[in-house]
């Protein structure tokens, strides 16, 4: 990893430590929900962490710093969507949340993915890629859906909402990884030319 990625990945790293100090410290809503998003943070951070590890110990090669820098992006978005009520204020930060934490997922995937490709460990097609990526990155999106809906059920932590709630996340949950797909796609293509 070049000494510019090392810094601004370990800065962004550090940026998930103060969020979930934040989360823990600040009384802002309920403990139990708090230490749920703050459990959403540690998660964010550690996937990254265990990726980033995998494809250096794998293939010698670190993910970009744009990586982290999107899941960070996403989580301190769902974060200040919590701190300033903006879930209860604006009905679309929930869809934004979901469409911005579904694509951080996907860029995770995609450059993942796309490592295995380029050292020739996978052979797909540009459809299967694709398709590949989509899908993975759709079931964790699922998985993080079902965290919420088993929370409500458990510790009555109001995090899935309205009737339609469930739906519009997955539309969301789906979208980010579709424009992930396309625009990945896109700019490989244009890189080829």
């Amino acid at each position: 990893m070049n000494e510019k990625n090392k810094i601004l990945v370990n800065i962004l790293l550090l940026s998930f430590i103060v969020l979930v100090g934040i989360e823990l410290i600040v009384n802002y809503d309920a403990f139990d929900r708090r230490i749920a998003l703050a459990l959403t943070a540690i998660f964010a951070g550690g996937a990254f962490v265990v990726a980033d590890s995998y494809v250096k110990k794998k293939f010698q090669v670190s993910l970009p710093w744009f990586v982290i820098f999107v899941i960070a992006l996403s989580v301190w978005l769902d974060a200040i969507g919590n701190f300033m009520y903006l879930y209860t204020k604006y009905s679309w930060w929930d869809d934004l949340a979901h469409f911005s934490g579904s694509l951080s997922v996907a860029v995770i995937v995609y450059n993942i993915f796309l490592i295995l490709k380029k050292r020739g460990h996978i052979n797909l097609s540009n459809f299967h890629f694709s398709a590949y990526v989509l899908s993975v990155a759709v079931l964790v999106t699922v998985l993080y859906e079902l965290t919420e809906f088993y929370g409500d059920l458990m510790f009555e932590m109001q995090r899935v909402g309205a009737r339609y709630d469930t739906s519009s996340d997955l539309a969301y949950d789906t979208l980010g990884p579709l424009l992930v797909v396309l625009v990945g796609n896109w700019m490989l293509k244009r890189k080829k030319q």
